[in-house]
């Protein structure tokens, strides 16, 4: 952990906002007298909850906020704030970078933030000072500081070294110890005073108690009789009425559930209802379509019956075809014969006409058989292959077929078509018609299922009716019990266990008897009336008087041992804190002694505990564990006599006391103090607010030598006028301040430049 930055706005001569970035090693801060360089280590300090204004040289609290000058108006507020790296997780919050920031207004208002969180002030001293950082620690030293250890007295020399030892937050520790065990004292007096003021009272009211504890126990008895007959009453009531709730139940349940039923029955018949009108648009929907589509399948099948007819014909033309026989024929030697023929059958025709004697008629049969001859002839030439070949032929045309063929190929895809369509319509109209037919059905049985819970429900609710008479019935005879047993136990617990079910049946033997149990309580009715009125509250009285008693008796033992654990603590913490004391103070008595040997370059120095005469008698007081009435503050005192004295001598000289050393060697020897005291418990940084001041050239490099050697452990801001300081820098930060009355920072960084 190490100071990365610090931040400032508004405090004291840091009018505007200024910001200084630490290195992990030396930092130095110079500047001219005035120029506002002591102001830095003030804001630390101020940051870290510093509250003396005195040690932040002011006088009150709005001192620390920029007051203003002739060219620079003042602050509103001054705000530091402190950044600190937390990798090694030193500060124990989960953050790797912890701003500590503190405001202050002029109003007088205050915050303080951690990581820009609003906490309390003691929040940020515990979480520094789990760390090793605390305002009143070795954060931030200045040369008073330095001085004030050579001039504090051995006792106020005891407080620092507990500081610097570590054993201060045990001494906390036991000191809060001693106040409890203080307390503890009071309080075990105060509780003996009241055992000894309740002992008489209590004697006096046992006596009175005993007169009336007769009366009790007949108000016991007759208490528990009357219990006995009200539970038993109360018991047999519910008892004959438990039916009739378990019935009611029953009922609403049965109701409650019909009438979900019935509700979706309802909804259900309306759905169908509604789906009517849909069904009607869907049908004539489909039907339209289907009318369109038989229409264009007839007019297909038409022009099939057309092509069919047609393919049919030539069909049968190409069949005369294949059955004629074709001869090889010449047309010329045909149409000789033919003419030959033809006239003859022209004289055969004139012949008739002039028809008018049996003669004319042979002449007419001669030529007819001449007819006949010739064609008969003819006939015969054309068997035999007289007649000659000739190319002349009748074809059939097949490419109309063909085309027929194809056309009705096309139609019959057609028709296939446009059915396959008409199917799936009417295979959509039958769906639907199915469908709605289901409706249909569900739709009377949904009727018919209304009116069945419906009448279910009515028996249902004419039931319920009369089970809430009998149940109405139920709970005047209760109210009139509770009555009873208000007017005999005058308070409601008894009722109210009653109807919380926490007192059950109470009966002798199998059945109860109530006459027998209502005798005996007019029989003890009447002894209390023998017995007479006795105050109740003196036994209540006696029994609080005696519990106080037994209470404080058992205070009392407790504050005893409690008194004797708190000494054990504090015997503990003693022997502690004198353990870590001791060894502390050994490493720091060590180290004062090297560092003095370093800067003056030999001599002797030392530290030693001083033990006082009261010290001694603490030693042979032998205190009673029994006993509490030692003071707190004798033992407070005795444990705070002891001093510590600072032995100092320079190489060649021989003196005596510490007022012998001159100024500067006072200074060094301060010096030497205070590194053995950090280099017992490194703080993370420290701040040294011109301690050199007093230092010559020499003694300066010696001082120097410490901080290199401490430098590894501790992190350094320097505020120095000595040129040997600034040496040991990685950053030099200057600070001036111009006619407007505000310091301003020039950074320099010396690892950068070349520093050797």
């Amino acid at each position: 952990m190490y100071l990365k930055k610090l931040e400032t706005t508004g405090f004291k001569s840091f009018a505007n906002k200024t910001v200084l970035d630490f290195p992990s090693g030396v930092t130095a801060i110079v500047g001219p007298n005035g120029s506002g360089k002591s102001n830095i280590a003030d804001a630390v300090k101020w940051v870290l909850g510093e509250q003396s204004m005195k040690s932040l040289r002011g006088k009150k609290g709005e001192d620390v906020i920029f007051t203003g000058s002739d060219k620079k108006a003042k602050m509103s507020a001054a705000v530091v704030s402190l950044f600190l790296d937390n990798s090694d997780k030193k500060i124990p919050i989960d953050y790797e970078e912890v701003i500590i920031t503190r405001k202050l207004f002029r109003n007088g208002d205050s915050e303080y933030l951690i990581n820009k969180s609003r906490v309390r002030l003691s929040d940020i001293i515990d979480l520094l000072a789990r760390s090793g950082v605390s305002q009143r620690g070795y954060c931030v030293i200045n040369q008073g500081m330095a001085d004030s250890i050579l001039s504090a007295t051995p006792a106020e020399r005891m407080v620092i070294f507990e500081e610097a030892t570590g054993v201060r937050r045990f001494q906390i520790k036991k000191q809060q110890t001693l106040n409890k065990l203080e307390a503890t004292r009071r309080n075990l007096q105060r509780v003996i005073d009241l055992l000894n003021e309740i002992e008489p009272r209590l004697v006096s009211l046992r006596r009175q108690a005993s007169r009336a504890q007769k009366r009790g126990e007949v108000e016991q008895g007759l208490k528990a009789e009357q219990e006995k007959l009200f539970s038993n009453i109360w018991f047999n009531l519910n008892q004959n009425n438990k039916k009739y709730y378990s019935q009611r139940g029953k009922l609403e349940k049965s109701i409650e559930e019909y009438s979900k039923e019935i509700a979706e029955i309802k909804n259900n018949l309306s759905k169908n209802e509604n789906n009517n009108d849909t069904y009607s648009a869907e049908f004539a929907d489909f039907q339209k379509e289907a009318d369109s589509l038989q229409e264009i399948i007839n007019d297909f099948q038409k022009n099939l019956s057309i092509i069919e007819g047609r393919i049919q014909i030539e069909k049968e033309k190409e069949e005369k075809l294949k059955s004629v026989e074709y001869l090889p024929i010449n047309l010329g030697y045909v149409k000789e014969k033919l003419s030959s023929i033809i006239s003859i059958y022209s004289k055969f025709l004139s012949m008739i006409e002039n028809l008018s004697s049996l003669e004319y008629i042979k002449s007419i049969r001669e030529e007819g058989i001449k007819v006949k001859n010739n064609v008969a002839n003819l006939l015969k030439e054309v068997e035999e292959g007289k007649v000659s070949q000739s190319d002349n032929k009748t074809k059939f045309d097949y490419n109309n077929l063909k085309k027929l063929k194809a056309d009705e190929a096309v139609t019959l895809d057609k028709i296939h078509e446009y059915n396959k369509e008409y199917d799936q319509i009417k295979n959509r109209i039958y769906e639907l018609n199915k469908k709605e037919q289901d409706k249909r059905q569900i739709f009377f049985r949904l009727e018919k299922e209304l009116q069945i819970k419906q009448d279910e429900i009515n028996k249902f609710k004419d039931n319920l009716n009369q089970t809430n008479i009998e149940l109405a019935k139920f709970e005047v005879r209760k109210e009139d019990l509770l009555n009873e047993i208000k007017d005999e136990f005058k308070n409601d617990e008894f009722i109210d266990n009653l109807q919380d079910g926490k007192i059950e049946q109470i009966q002798e033997g199998k059945y109860f008897n109530q006459e027998e149990c209502r005798s005996k309580i007019r029989k003890l009715k009447f002894q209390l009336e023998q017995i007479g009125g006795i105050d109740p509250l003196i036994v209540e009285e006696y029994e609080e008087t005696q519990s106080r008693f037994e209470f404080l008796s058992t205070q009392s033992e407790d504050l005893l041992k409690a008194s004797n654990s708190l000494r054990e603590v504090i015997k503990e913490l003693d022997e502690k804190i004198e353990k870590i004391f001791k060894s502390s103070f050994k490493k720091i008595n060590e180290e004062f002694d090297r560092y003095f040997k370093i800067i003056f370059g030999g001599g002797k120095a030392g530290l030693s505990i001083k033990y006082s005469v009261l010290k001694e008698k603490e030693e042979e007081n032998t205190e009673d564990e029994e006993n509490c009435e030692k003071s707190i503050g004798e033992i407070e005192q005795q444990q705070r006599i002891a001093g510590i004295e600072i032995n100092a001598v320079p190489p060649g000289k021989k003196i005596s006391s510490l007022d012998m050393l001159s100024g500067g060697e006072r200074a060094l020897a301060s010096i030497a103090i205070l590194f053995a005291i950090i280099s017992n418990n490194p703080p993370p940084f420290s701040v040294l607010d011109e301690i050199d001041a007093a230092l010559d050239e020499a003694n300066s490099a010696h001082l120097s030598d410490i901080i290199k050697d401490i430098s590894s452990k501790t992190q350094f801001i320097m505020i120095t006028h000595n040129r040997e300081m600034m040496q040991q820098a990685g950053v030099l930060y200057g600070v001036t301040m111009h006619d407007d009355g505000v310091s301003k920072i020039i950074s320099l960084n010396l690892d950068k430049t070349g520093k050797k």
